[in-house]
C-alpha cells in the first residue's frame, strides 16, 4: 500500500485544486476575522439558515460545523481527486503496482482523512494567527474544540471517500458528496421530527443522529464542550472511520476495474 499512498500524495501535492481550496479557505478565515476585529457584525445565509458572526469564538465554531462551508470545499476536493481515477481509467495501473484492492482503497481513505483535516486546520490556524489574541484564545476550551474538530473532519473525510469511491461517475460523485454535506443539517432535522410519531423509533433515530458526524459537530461547537468530552468523540469518530472504510473496501473489492 505504501507505493500507492506515496503516488496519491505526490499527485495531490501537484494538484492546483488542492492549493486553490487551501488558499480560499485561508482567505475566508482571514476576511471574517478582520471584519470581526473591526467590530463589524456579519451573517451568512445558507438555504435560509442564517449564521451570525459576533465574536472570534463564532469563527472557531463555524469551522467545526462542516455543513456550513468547509465541508463543501472538502467534498469537492476529494470527490474530484478520486473521480479522476475513474475518468482517466488509472485503476488498472494501481492494481499492477499493488495487487491489492484493499491497499488501493486504504490509500484513498488515508489521504481523504488527511486532506479533510488539513483544510480544517488551515482555517483554524489562519483564524488563530490573524486574531491578534493568540494568548487569549489558547485556552483549554479552545484546544478541546480543535481536537474534537480534527476527529470530526477525519470521520468526514472517510465518509466522503466511501461515497466518491463507490460512484464511478466523476460528476455524480461531486453532486452526491456535496449534497451529503449540504443537507446534513436538514436531514437531521427531518429525522428528529419522527420522534413525534413514534417514541421507540424516535429514540433509535435520535441515538443515530447524536453519534453521527453531524451530531459530533453539534456537540463540539456547543458552549459547554470541554476537554472531558474528547474521549467519547474520539471513540465515535474511530467507529465511523473503521465502519466506512471496511464497508467501502468490501464493496470496492467487487468492482470491475
Amino acid at each position: 500500500m505504501s507505493n500507492i499512498l506515496k503516488c496519491d500524495f505526490h499527485r495531490l501535492s501537484k494538484s492546483k485544486l488542492l492549493y486553490g481550496v487551501l488558499i480560499f479557505t485561508a482567505l475566508i478565515s482571514f476576511s471574517i476575522m478582520q471584519l470581526i476585529r473591526q467590530d463589524i457584525r456579519i451573517g451568512i445565509s445558507v438555504f435560509g439558515d442564517l449564521t451570525a458572526f459576533r465574536g472570534i469564538g463564532d469563527i472557531v465554531s463555524i469551522g467545526i460545523q462542516y455543513y456550513n462551508g468547509l465541508g463543501l470545499l472538502i467534498a469537492v476536493l476529494l470527490s474530484v481527486f478520486i473521480g479522476q481515477e475513474y475518468q482517466w481509467k488509472t485503476w488498472q495501473h494501481k492494481w499492477i503496482i499493488n495487487k491489492s484492492r484493499s491497499g488501493i482503497y486504504l490509500s484513498k481513505a488515508v489521504f481523504s482523512v488527511a486532506g479533510s483535516v488539513l483544510v480544517f486546520l488551515i482555517y483554524q490556524i489562519t483564524a488563530l494567527v490573524t486574531s491578534g489574541q493568540i494568548s487569549n484564545m489558547l485556552t483549554e476550551e479552545y484546544i478541546a474544540k480543535i481536537i474534537g474538530g480534527i476527529f470530526v473532519y477525519a470521520a468526514l473525510g472517510s465518509v466522503i471517500c466511501l461515497l466518491a469511491m463507490l460512484i464511478k461517475s466523476n460528476t455524480a460523485s461531486i453532486i452526491v458528496c456535496v449534497c451529503y454535506v449540504l443537507f446534513s443539517e436538514t436531514a437531521a432535522s427531518l429525522i428528529s421530527g419522527i420522534e413525534n410519531f413514534s417514541e421507540s423509533i424516535g429514540r433509535f433515530l435520535g441515538f443515530g443522529i447524536k453519534h453521527s458526524i453531524y451530531g459530533m459537530s453539534t456537540i463540539i461547537s456547543s458552549l459547554d464542550f470541554t476537554i472531558g468530552h474528547i474521549a467519547p468523540i474520539l471513540i465515535n469518530a474511530s467507529v465511523i472511520i473503521v465502519l466506512s472504510t471496511t464497508l467501502g473496501a468490501i464493496i470496492f473489492h467487487r468492482y470491475e476495474l
